[in-house]
């Protein structure tokens, strides 16, 4: 799973780095601290922006995006029925409305559905490339047009990029994550990315129950212009993460290769469809998504796949975490979606996702490992028929 594969001795030499400084504080704002600092700056820098804060997860890092972007009650934020559940959850922790639309097929947000969903109400649309971009530049020019904000949660995408920019910088704030699933792990944590001064503080602000981090000032001291939370990532999280931030580059295309192998080995399958791109070349490379005739052909895939030792990547094993139509226990909190056959409101995107296949392309994949994944490919698409 990318960057967790590679958890080893440069970790804990930053750990032992941290723990050999004197009067050790774990704390991000206590006294001389400097790694989650230093691993702000790098990664701004890997990513080319001015400014990266880092902070406790994933799920903290769209919180506190959204947060930075001045997201609040009442306001309508568009996002994609198909992603996991935490955008939905930080959307509806501030006090917002989340609307979910139809994907497109390139499996994330179809312009045209967000642009018919669009209301006075509509504060942001939040993308969700998924290990890829979506179709961006149209996405860009609706919300440059209707004066909204385009926010990215690129946490399946770091290192991934659409014509040529890196993606995550293309909208006002972009949020990632290191969970164990992604492309760098730091066992839990988060970053988000902007060029924005003020977004970036008020994110800053909203991941430290409203400290203004003003300089000069006893924290103590701090002022506050808004309410906030405890998010912060702490100094041995940012420890690992410069570990793994200097491994990106080998992560990023070790997966690519080993995608692009087995790819190239299964495009003749008549009975199974390739995923299309809106930008194939600038694609994460861990994950590699086709789709078959329908759910009962998916479900018979899988089995086949698990029969011959692999398993799949969200689809369609974890399909419940990651698609709107079955979550009741949030959206029926809303007026908009209480009482409603939720499936029925994304049919395009349920019937995608529920004949789909997602698997996992990891980094450290030996030729032999690689040759019998391909092969059961090719003999589930043959049992299928």
């Amino acid at each position: 799973m990318a960057g967790a594969e590679l958890i080893g001795k440069e970790e804990l030499a930053e750990i032992v780095e941290l723990f050999s400084q004197e009067k050790v504080n774990l704390y991000r704002y206590g006294g001389g601290n400097y790694k989650t600092r230093e691993f702000e700056e790098k990664f701004a820098g890997w990513m080319g922006v001015r400014y990266a804060h880092a902070v406790s997860s994933g799920t903290a890092a769209i919180h506190c995006a959204l947060a930075g972007a001045g997201v609040g009650p009442g306001d309508e934020v568009i996002t994609t029925a198909w992603t996991f559940i935490a955008p939905i959850e930080a959307i509806s922790a501030l006090g917002a409305v989340p609307v979910p639309v139809e994907i497109d097929e390139t499996y994330h947000l179809d312009p045209l559905a967000v642009q018919q969903a669009i209301t006075e109400k509509t504060k942001a649309v939040v993308v969700v490339p998924m290990w890829a971009a979506p179709k961006m530049k149209e996405l860009q020019d609706i919300c440059t047009r209707r004066g909204i904000i385009l926010i990215e949660d690129a946490a399946q995408a770091l290192g991934a990029s659409y014509d040529g920019r890196k993606l995550g910088t293309l909208g006002s704030v972009g949020a990632f994550s290191f969970d164990a699933g992604k492309t760098l792990h730091t066992g839990e944590g988060g970053v988000i990315v902007t060029n924005d001064r003020e977004i970036y503080l008020r994110a800053a602000e909203f991941s430290d129950h409203g400290h203004m981090h003003l300089e000069g000032l006893p924290r103590g001291k701090d002022p506050r212009r808004a309410k906030g939370l405890n998010l912060r990532m702490s100094e041995v999280t940012a420890a690992i993460g410069l570990a793994q931030l200097a491994k990106i580059d080998t992560i990023l295309s070790a997966a690519k290769e080993n995608k692009k192998r087995i790819k190239d080995a299964i495009r003749h399958l008549p009975n199974i469809t390739l995923r299309p791109f809106a930008d194939e070349g600038g694609s994460q490379g861990d994950t590699l998504i086709f789709s078959v005739r329908d759910r009962a052909a998916a479900l018979e895939f899988e089995a086949h796949l698990g029969r011959n030792g692999f398993g799949t990547k969200i689809l369609p094993e974890a399909l419940d975490w990651h698609y709107a139509g079955v979550w009741g226990h949030l959206l029926n909190a809303y007026d908009s979606y209480r009482d409603r056959d939720l499936e029925a409101l994304w049919p395009k995107t349920g019937e995608l996702l529920r004949r789909s296949i997602c698997l996992n392309i990891p980094v450290l994949m030996d030729e032999g490992t690689t040759e019998q994944l391909i092969a059961s490919i090719i003999s589930a698409a043959e049992a299928m028929g």
